[in-house]
């Protein structure tokens, strides 16, 4: 009953670990197509207020303060971009993958041993779980609470939450995506309500 009890419980970790990489991996790569997006949107809206400022469109565009919205597009586009290449969310999220991968193939051999599987074969598998973690460690620095979470919801066979916790858990996660992304929403919407401004908005000071 012991044996069976830990490999119960060897599998039950590696598929929550795997299900958790693969959301890990969704996430950072939606990061990464933002992060990209985020600095094409600014750099048209450089492009914009210079054609704007040649052309003279706009009720404020010879506003004092587009200098300052230009310098300020040109450092966030630089921060963007430094950001992009520091947190290197393309290269994370392969990483996440293919550990969710390593990790469901190891899970696909433990299956038949469920029931059956010697101590020899136990260890055997539970050092090839800790050499797939310690392969992919780097990646594993980089784990989301709201992916695990997301995780545990997946696998209703082995985590049994009440419909009250259930809806508890999903209003989290979307609280904790949310907060995650939210610095692209922000950035949309300041550099949106700038054109705006430029375009159509109050008159401000020359």
């Amino acid at each position: 009953m012991k044996k069976e009890n830990d490999f119960g419980n060897l599998y039950k970790k590696i598929d929550a670990t795997s299900k958790t990489r693969f959301h890990s991996s969704r996430r950072l790569k939606l990061h990464t197509k933002l992060s990209t997006a985020t600095i094409v949107f600014i750099s048209l809206v450089l492009i914009l207020t210079s054609l704007m400022q040649a052309y003279d469109l706009g009720v404020n565009i010879k506003s004092k303060y587009l200098a300052l919205i230009q310098v300020f597009s040109s450092i966030t586009v630089l921060v963007y971009s430094l950001l992009i290449d520091k947190n290197d969310f393309s290269s994370l999220s392969e990483k996440m993958y293919s550990c969710a991968s390593r990790l469901g193939e190891l899970k696909q051999k433990i299956y038949p041993h469920l029931d059956s599987g010697t101590q020899e074969q136990y260890n055997c598998f539970k050092d090839d779980y800790h050499e797939i973690l310690k392969l992919y460690e780097t990646a594993a620095i980089n784990d989301f609470r709201a992916d695990y979470i997301r995780a545990q919801i997946d696998m209703p066979e082995n985590y049994k939450f009440s419909f009250a916790k259930c809806i508890y858990l999903r209003a989290k996660i979307f609280f904790l995506y949310a907060l995650n992304y939210l610095q692209y929403v922000i950035i949309f919407f300041l550099f949106s309500g700038m054109l705006y401004w430029l375009w159509i908005g109050p008159i401000a000071a020359k």
